[in-house]
């Protein structure tokens, strides 16, 4: 789970990394390469690229540009809606394609014997299902502090609930499927 929870860390980087630096245009360049980095290292370590880095790397493409061309916006005054924006997109879109994204990060620390059976595939697409609603409910809550329907505490706080359910499910969903795994091969 540690390793799970390292790769998918990987991913948010250029995220923990661009939104701190100044001028946009420099952050959302930084976050560009970073993330576009990532993506090479995984296409070429893995063989397979995470949903959310992909997205990732058109949302910093984008965020560059926008900030380019419009310095008066300021996007980095919704870094919290473009996170969970970006993070519910790729956790939906994953369940969509039927290519759930914790799957995707599954499958580099699982040993192979368990990734082909049937009970993986089936932990990983509700444990997506339940950080698609986690992210879904982060959105919500940035989306009320930023229209100042809730104060800053709330937000922040209703925000950061919503992923300890989702962590709280990474912990606890795969050693149940484990053990349900283990007790069907007998």
């Amino acid at each position: 789970m540690i390793l799970t929870l390292f790769w998918i860390f990987v991913d948010l980087i250029p995220f923990f990394v661009a939104f701190q630096v100044e001028p946009p245009t420099l952050g959302f360049s930084i976050g560009f390469l970073l993330a576009l980095l990532i993506y090479l290292f995984q296409k070429k370590r893995f063989g397979e690229v995470t949903t959310i880095i992909t997205i990732k790397v058109f949302y910093f493409f984008i965020g560059f540009w926008v900030a380019l061309l419009l310095p008066s916006f300021h996007l980095f005054d919704f870094t919290q809606l473009f996170m969970y924006g970006i993070l519910t997109l790729a956790s939906v879109a994953s369940l969509v394609l039927k290519k759930p994204f914790t799957l995707q990060y599954a499958k580099k620390v699982v040993p192979a014997e368990f990734t082909t059976h049937r009970l993986f595939f089936l932990s990983n697409f509700w444990l997506t299902v339940i950080w698609a609603a986690a992210f879904a409910l982060s959105l919500l809550c940035s989306v009320l502090y930023a229209m100042r329907l809730i104060s800053g505490e709330a937000g922040v706080t209703l925000v950061h609930a919503w992923n300890l359910v989702g962590l709280a499910a990474t912990i606890l969903v795969r050693p149940i499927t484990k053990r349900i795994f283990l007790k069907k091969q007998g």
